[in-house]
């Protein structure tokens, strides 16, 4: 018997990313890429979509002789796209690092070298006094939208009592899927802002000069981060996207319509969006190395660019 449209799909993405794995480690291994960089998030978040399309595999090969296995590839996906907007983040903070003329970032400003792994962590979510960072808010409202539609999901698994009980869960998962989604969305709208602020400050510190191409990549990735966003919203409110829809399930698993969907939609533009901000390495081989900042009085030697 061979593999149905949905493991089909899985198997094809699994093979993509596994791709995208293998060049991230042969990049640690040759020393190009180092693991306290960037590029350290981007191998978290491919690691998140392996394990999802493998639990995807599963699903579509057993089919509902093991339901948490969707589950665990919905709230897998979820956390794919998670760690892809931060990501995505990270990468423009790192490039205000390396690019703006003060070597620092208005999103997220520096930790001086020596400060301790644990409080560079703890300093990413301070909110208010000499120390406050704006990324801090988005860590939150990410942290948060992420705890929701885990929640929701967690609804779903497991066995339950009667149909009553599981028509409670089913309403509550939509709902806390689609504010969860909302949330990511937002956030990825804030993303585009950041990037346009930066623009118009690279342009203002090298007047006549070229745009930086790194800066061109994140705008390219950015619709495809929407359009993810904006099915992950419809995901919980159109009855063809939903998850939760039974006319999307056939006698084997989902239907070969809503796998489609599911992966152009979705997994698709993640899998491009990842490979996109990998691309930035080569746009950033040129970049200026970190300098110390001016209030770092007893600074040590400049940082390279691949953090």
């Amino acid at each position: 018997m061979g593999l149905n449209t949905e493991a089909c799909a899985a198997l094809v993405y699994l093979v993509l990313y596994a791709i995208l794995f293998v060049i991230l480690i042969l990049g640690y291994l040759t020393g190009r890429l180092r693991l306290r960089s960037r590029y350290s998030i981007i191998m978290f978040h491919v690691t998140v979509r392996l394990a999802s399309q493998a639990t995807g595999l599963a699903f579509g090969i057993v089919g509902y002789a093991n339901v948490d296995l969707l589950v665990a590839y919905f709230i897998l996906g979820a956390e794919g796209y998670f760690t892809l907007v931060l990501c995505t983040y990270r990468f423009l903070t790192s490039w205000h690092y390396h690019n703006f003329k003060s070597h620092d970032s208005w999103l997220e400003p520096r930790d001086h070298p020596d400060t301790p792994l644990l409080k560079r962590f703890l300093n990413s979510f301070v909110l208010f006094g000499s120390k406050r960072r704006p990324m801090a808010l988005m860590h939150y409202f990410l942290i948060a939208a992420n705890a929701i539609i885990i929640s929701g999901g967690s609804q779903l698994a497991g066995g339950h009592d009667n149909v009553k009980s599981f028509d409670a869960g089913l309403s509550d998962a939509k709902i806390m899927r689609t504010v969860g989604q909302s949330i990511f969305l937002t956030i990825n709208c804030v993303l585009l802002l950041c990037i346009f602020q930066a623009m118009h400050q690279y342009r203002r510190e090298n007047p006549g000069g070229k745009m930086h191409g790194t800066l061109y990549i994140l705008l390219a990735a950015w619709p495809l981060l929407f359009v993810r966003g904006l099915y992950g919203i419809l995901s919980g409110v159109y009855p063809p996207f939903n998850y939760f829809n039974p006319d999307n399930y056939g006698d084997h698993g989902l239907t070969d319509g809503f796998v489609i969907s599911e992966y152009i939609l979705a997994t698709t533009m993640e899998w491009a969006s990842c490979a996109l901000l990998m691309f930035t390495y080569v746009t950033s081989r040129n970049d200026p190395p970190k300098a110390p900042l001016e209030e770092w009085s007893d600074a040590g030697k400049e940082l390279g660019p691949g953090v």
